[in-house]
């Protein structure tokens, strides 16, 4: 068992535990587990430096989800350990100067963010407000050069790019998710040329 403690920008002290699993278990657990409850795995065989790498990684039962619809995003805590995090997360995120509003609630954070200005110059279009900024924030308070496995997980829609280059839709989005993302701090590695599989929780 290996641990590694650090405290971010604004004072959140994280400690990171990592543990060896017997490599002939792999992941299958968590495969099974992923048919009833929240979480990824993400697997390859293919190794290209600075693009692909060989593992797998999995992760089941996040804390917390990070939802975004259009202009609105949310923090959703998924289990009371997400509670936990999302009430020392509001200072960080209820700052930013991107929203237009923001409230928190129990178990939620959820914001607007302000529209776009009519002009700005080009090279500044990716530091209008947009759901990246938040997200820029929250990556930008857990980065160490310490670790490199905690991170967010999910997938990001195609109408993110109206946030920088709006235009006027033509059809209507109902309901429609433009990021869906885990924050998850309980993650497994497994690499199968040196057979090895890393446990990773974090507190």
């Amino acid at each position: 068992m290996r641990q590694l403690n650090y405290t971010t920008p604004s004072g959140i002290r994280v400690t990171r535990t990592a543990l060896r699993s017997p490599y002939r278990r792999g992941l299958r657990r968590l495969l099974r587990e992923l048919d009833d409850h929240r979480g990824f795995y993400l697997s390859s065989g293919y190794e290209y430096p600075g693009r692909y790498s060989r593992w797998d990684i999995a992760s089941v039962h996040p804390p917390l989800e990070i939802v975004g619809r259009g202009r609105e995003i949310a923090f959703r805590a998924l289990n009371e350990r997400g509670s936990k995090m999302l009430r020392m997360f509001e200072p960080l995120i209820g700052r930013h100067p991107h929203w237009e509003s923001f409230e928190a609630a129990p178990g939620l954070l959820s914001g607007r963010l302000k529209p776009l200005p009519p002009l700005f110059p080009e090279e500044q279009r990716s530091k209008q407000p947009s759901a990246f900024s938040i997200l820029r924030a929250l990556i930008e308070e857990f980065r160490t050069p310490k670790d490199s496995r905690l991170g967010l997980v999910g997938a990001f829609g195609y109408d993110l790019l109206f946030q920088f280059d709006p235009i006027r839709l033509r059809f209507p989005r109902v309901d429609q998710k433009d990021l869906h993302l885990l924050f998850c701090d309980d993650i497994w590695f497994m690499d199968r040329k040196k057979e090895i599989v890393e446990h990773f929780e974090y507190d």
